[in-house]
């Protein structure tokens, strides 16, 4: 393990050596172009290392090179702590960073180059009838950057839906028009399911019988919490023997998991770990409008021969934990029923 302060100023060290090298490669094209990292532009951060939040961006020095006509190549993925720390964002901390920079100046739009063409309404490498999307609101594309879709990350698009900044997703390496990420009421026809995303990172803990009540569960996911475990999907029943509980973590925390569980039952309580799932979901803002959405979602799992394990939902999703090995035929199977296949 090593100390916060020392990795992050390591790991942004690569930012340094990029902007350098692109703004040598502007200057030969004859444009005039400043390369600058955090502590030039005044992006501000929190004090969490490794996962650390733009508290604020020196949007006057930004926009004075601006108006000389001087390209600021900014390093992203980084900012400076109250300390004077280096810090770095984390997963999709460059994206997080070009937001932030397009929200500082007032900017309407920001483009994101990246190695997709677009955002797709399925991973195509699993649903060969995937199609590229021209248009997903700021709630879908979050909620998909949650369920597994790694286009861009879940802060990314929270900020720019917090300060009014449309994205638009395309490719470093083709022309394609790619995916504008906008407001729900910038999108006419609003499809009752834009997509079908999977998180193959799930892992399930059960446990029966746990103690009744809401305070052992309060404990429970604060001392989760504590560790530093995430919990998605929970669910609690009982029967005449006591309360079963389930709940699904990131796969790399389930034995962690399961440490703090035992730990705080005990011995005489049953605990079951389930690996190999995956999370797959239905994401779409036409479903709040349109009934029947979930009786045709799990029809179709049904018709399939595919057990759930856990299910959660909101006004915009659904999410049913399966085994992983039914994950190609649930996808495929999602996607046709929801009349996003094409050919």
């Amino acid at each position: 393990t090593y100390r916060g302060d020392a990795y992050d100023m390591l790991v942004a060290s690569g930012g340094q050596v990029a902007i350098a090298l692109l703004a040598m490669a502007f200057e030969k094209r004859g444009y005039r172009a400043v390369p600058l990292l955090a502590h030039q532009l005044g992006i501000r951060t929190d004090s969490l290392f490794s996962q650390a939040r733009i508290q604020s961006v020196d949007s006057e020095k930004l926009l004075g090179y601006v108006k000389e006509g001087i390209v600021p190549i900014v390093a992203g993925f980084q900012g400076v702590s109250p300390e004077e720390r280096i810090t770095t964002l984390g997963r999709g901390g460059s994206d997080t960073t070009a937001v932030a920079l397009a929200a500082a100046i007032e900017a309407t739009e920001c483009e994101i180059y990246t190695d997709v063409p677009a955002v797709f309404s399925a991973d195509p490498r699993l649903v060969p009838k995937a199609h590229e999307i021209p248009k997903l609101s700021f709630a879908e594309m979050m909620e998909m950057a949650c369920l597994g879709s790694k286009v861009l990350h879940f802060r990314c698009v929270e900020l720019a839906a917090k300060y009014g900044v449309k994205i638009h997703v395309r490719s470093t390496f083709e022309t394609r028009e790619g995916t504008w990420v906008v407001p729900e009421e910038e999108i006419m026809e609003q499809s009752v399911v834009s997509a079908i995303t999977h998180d193959g990172s799930t892992a399930v803990l059960k446990a029966f019988p746990v103690p009744e009540g809401p305070a052992y569960l309060a404990q429970l996911f604060s001392e989760l919490a504590d560790r530093g475990v995430v919990v998605d999907v929970i669910t609690q029943s009982y029967n005449e023997e006591g309360q079963r509980l389930a709940f699904s973590v990131n796969e790399s925390d389930l034995f962690l998991a399961e440490e703090v569980v035992r730990k705080s039952v005990g011995e005489k309580v049953k605990i079951t770990v389930m690996q190999n799932m995956v999370k797959i979901s239905t994401v779409g803002v036409g479903m709040k409008a349109n009934h029947g959405v979930a009786a045709r979602f799990f029809k179709t799992l049904a018709d399939h021969d595919i057990d759930v394990h856990l299910v959660t939902t909101s006004d915009i999703k659904i999410s049913a934990i399966i085994d992983k090995k039914n994950l190609e035929k649930a996808a495929n199977g999602l996607h046709s029923a929801f009349s996003l296949d094409v050919d």
